[in-house]
């Protein structure tokens, strides 16, 4: 699989631009201390010596990347050789100064790697990775490094094999104790023992764990008039949340749980989807749940479709809204079910071609977050609208709050499905819900196919309408 100075000038040879849909760079800029965390799977070049993607997870190239069983979960790149590398792009140093390069490995019997810039133009040094008694016994090594303030290609080379790569992270140093920012964090309740500062942005679970503000250590919080909080359960924004704001002494039952944090202003009005379903109507809606299933999330999907619920007046943005809820209410048990329960392959030929969309080795594509998202066609094209390889990483969607609900709404406002037109249309054309439930399911249960099915949706939907406050308009409530 990996890295960098493999001669140099074989290196700078081989450097070439990669344009990867989905591909997160995990850059957060975070005052007072700065942490730039890369994912070992979120590369933008590479060198590999064997053809073929080890793994089979996440990307269709020739890096092997894993599964793996660190902490937070996600990848690693495995099977790595002598003389590869890979490369993270747009590092950016604000300050030059001290700095600390961390990286998270795990080797049966050690192994060496070195870190540079900018295709080996700048020497970061070697990294002696310890014997940790298994590719999944993971450690963390680290060395101390002057950078000057810059943009910077990052790279990782293996000196020798027999070694797995989680992440990699530059974090400045003399930032790093107890500071205060917009938020503040506590260790314990009564705002006790160590803090930490955090300014408006997403961090991540590494990230927090750069800033010494770990995995699940956090007991209180100060705020900054004007600005919210959203803690989340799970590194990568997905799980339970809640929004906090000014100070709060005691989380009570999110103390000791919070693995990733977005610090936003307090908006002075709400808008988009927010403003027409609140949280607690959402609450009301979905009293029982998954966790994995957020309003948060949902909210920040929305964002991607500002006409979802965003279209005509007060009365239309509800029955939209309360359209789509029941719809993903009926496909998912109530947002209980975040995969389908018999999870088959769902692989076939896509537009008649299947070069178009080729299944990833070992990846099923069955239903997956609120509207079930099935097949790998439709995994390529909503992946493909999103900007996100759901080809590759099809789990993605049951793994990511956000993912899951962009996943849904991009169904409903861009695809026809089996009906006449997105649902979508139907909804703000006055078409009625009715047409909305063609969309989804067509004549399996429109047209007499599945009465019983249908009225189950009509019945969430008027129990949505109810709790929105509106009615359901003109149009048909059936197909």
């Amino acid at each position: 699989m990996l890295s960098f100075f493999a001669g140099l000038f074989q290196y700078q040879h081989q450097y070439r631009s990669l344009n990867i849909p989905g591909l997160l760079l995990l850059a957060a800029l975070a005052s007072p201390s700065h942490a730039v965390v890369y994912q070992a799977e979120n590369y933008t070049n590479f060198f590999d010596t064997t053809a073929g993607n080890s793994g089979g997870a996440f990307r269709n190239d020739n890096v092997d990347i894993e599964a793996t069983t660190d902490s937070g979960g996600g990848y690693n790149i495995g099977w790595i050789e002598p003389n590869e590398w890979l490369v993270y792009g747009g590092l950016s140093i604000p300050t030059s100064g001290s700095y600390t390069i961390r990286m998270r490995v795990a080797s049966p019997a050690g192994a060496t790697a070195a870190v540079d810039l900018n295709g080996g133009s700048i020497i970061l040094g070697d990294f002696n990775i310890p014997a940790t008694g298994g590719y999944q016994n993971w450690t963390t090594v680290s060395r101390t490094v002057n950078i000057n303030a810059g943009t910077y290609n990052l790279g990782v080379f293996a000196k020798s094999n027999g070694w797995n790569f989680n992440w990699i992270e530059v974090v400045a140093n003399g930032g790093g104790g107890n500071t205060t920012g917009l938020l503040t964090v506590y260790e314990h309740c009564n705002y006790g023992g160590w803090f930490r500062g955090f300014n408006t942005g997403s961090f991540v679970g590494n990230v927090m764990d750069a800033m010494g503000a770990g995995n699940d250590k956090i007991s209180s919080v100060k705020g900054a008039a004007g600005y919210e909080a959203v803690l989340f359960d799970n590194w990568d924004y997905s799980g339970a949340s809640v929004v906090v704001s000014g100070d709060n002494a005691c989380l009570s039952n999110f103390n000791d749980r919070t693995s990733s944090i977005i610090v936003r202003p307090i908006s002075t009005g709400n808008s988009g989807f927010a403003a027409v379903v609140s949280e607690a109507q959402f609450n009301q809606m979905f009293p029982g749940r998954n966790g994995f299933y957020t309003y948060a999330g949902l909210v920040a999907a929305s964002k991607t479709y500002p006409a979802f619920a965003g279209t005509g007046d007060l009365a239309a943005k509800k029955r939209e809204a309360a359209a789509a809820l029941a719809n993903f209410s009926h496909e998912t048990g109530g947002l209980v079910h975040v995969t389908e329960i018999a999870q088959g392959e769902y692989c076939g030929d896509w537009d008649n071609n299947p070069s178009t969309c080729p299944c990833a080795p070992g990846k099923r594509y069955y239903g997956r977050g609120p509207i079930q998202l099935s097949w790998n066609g439709n995994y390529c094209a909503a992946g493909a609208a999103l900007g996100l390889d759901l080809r590759a990483n099809p789990d993605l969607v049951a793994q990511n709050a956000t993912v899951a609900w962009q996943t849904a709404l991009w169904f409903w406002m861009t695809q026809a499905g089996a009906g006449y037109r997105p649902a979508h249309d139907s909804m703000v054309g006055n078409f009625g819900f009715g047409e909305t439930i063609r969309t989804i399911n067509g004549s399996l249960e429109c047209n007499g196919g599945n009465p019983a099915q249908v009225q189950s949706r009509i019945n969430e939907y008027q129990r949505f309408l109810n709790i929105l406050g509106t009615n359901a308009g003109p149009g048909n409530l059936g197909c």
